[in-house]
């Protein structure tokens, strides 16, 4: 029983951690900003992996890339790649590399924030929920005591 209980709040803790949304930024946003980029039309991406070994590598197709802000000019955005998207899909192994994008071809970029109402709500529901099961334990184990 006790088992149950510790097993309902740790799924309520992890329902409740992550809420998230983008929401659109009018000015471009800091450095160590994590952002979604969204361009006009599907563009080639010029990526890149920090360090010795920098070999680049082309990425045709793309409508939309996210990650942390690295830097901003008024012509490049650098961005710490965590995803590319083309209309096929996630581009696979993205995860750590740069990629050098042109800001005149971005239609909107979207900063990744903290949704608090989002999360005090799921976790409502998540605790609700493991009460409500752990009412049902409750009235299974008192009814088989009978």
């Amino acid at each position: 029983m006790r088992m149950t209980v510790q097993v309902a709040l740790l799924g309520t803790w992890l329902t409740a951690s992550a809420c998230y949304a983008y929401r659109p930024v009018a000015l471009a946003p800091t450095p160590g900003s994590h952002v979604r980029i969204v361009f006009t039309s599907s563009i080639v991406v010029a990526t890149f992996q920090p360090g010795p070994d920098s070999t680049r590598h082309t990425h045709p197709g793309v409508l939309e890339a996210s990650g942390t802000i690295q830097a901003a000019a008024s012509d490049t955005v650098a961005l710490h790649l965590g995803e590319l998207r083309t209309a096929a899909g996630s581009v696979p192994n993205m995860s750590g590399q740069v990629a050098l994008l042109p800001a005149a071809q971005i239609a909107r970029i979207e900063e990744r924030r903290f949704q608090a109402g989002t999360t005090a709500l799921a976790g409502v529901g998540a605790s609700a929920l493991a009460l409500t099961a752990l009412v049902i334990l409750l009235i299974v184990a008192i009814t088989k005591g009978f």
